[in-house]
C-alpha cells in the first residue's frame, strides 16, 4: 500500500506503479481521502493540517526571516505549500517545508493539543480508516499481488 499526495505528478507516478505492476491500482491511496465528501482537486499530506496551525508553524519556523515583513497568501491554490512558496518568492525568500515540517514534529511531542485541532484529527481519522479499510481488503483478497 502507498499514499500518494494528489497532485498531477503523483497521479502519473501511480499510473506508471500500476502499468508496470510493481502495485495494484487499489493498493494507492491519495492524500485528498482525508477530506470530506468535497475532496479538494490536490492536495498535500500538510493540507489535512488545519490552515491555523500551518501558518503558525510557519510564522514560528521563518520568524527571523519574516521579522518585518507580511505574506500575502493566495487562497485560490490548492495546495497550502504551493501558496507559501509562492507568496515567499513575492517577498524573495525561498521556502522549504522542511521547516515547519520539523517544528510540527517536535511540537507534536511537547504540545500535541496545539497541533491536532479537531479539524486535524477529523482528516487523520478519516484517512486512516480508509487507510485500514484497504489494508483489510488486500490481506483479505489472497497472498497473489495480481489477482
Amino acid at each position: 500500500m502507498v499514499l500518494l499526495d494528489d497532485e498531477g505528478k503523483s497521479r502519473g507516478t501511480r499510473d506508471e506503479l500500476v502499468r508496470q505492476k510493481l502495485i495494484r491500482d487499489d493498493n494507492v491511496l491519495f492524500v485528498t481521502e482525508g477530506f470530506d465528501p468535497t475532496k479538494p482537486a490536490e492536495a498535500d499530506i500538510e493540507d489535512l493540517l488545519d490552515p491555523a496551525v500551518y501558518e503558525a508553524l510557519v510564522n514560528e519556523s521563518y520568524k527571523r526571516e519574516l521579522d518585518g515583513k507580511s505574506l500575502s497568501l493566495n487562497r485560490h491554490v490548492p495546495r497550502i505549500v504551493r501558496r507559501y512558496e509562492e507568496a515567499f518568492k513575492a517577498i524573495g525568500q525561498d521556502f522549504h517545508k522542511s521547516r515547519p515540517a520539523r517544528l510540527l514534529l517536535n511540537k507534536m511531542a511537547t504540545s500535541p493539543t496545539e497541533i491536532l485541532t479537531p479539524l486535524t484529527v477529523e482528516r487523520f481519522q478519516r484517512l486512516f480508516g480508509k487507510i485500514s479499510a484497504q489494508f483489510t481488503r488486500h490481506v483479505a483478497r489472497d497472498a497473489s499481488p495480481f489477482r
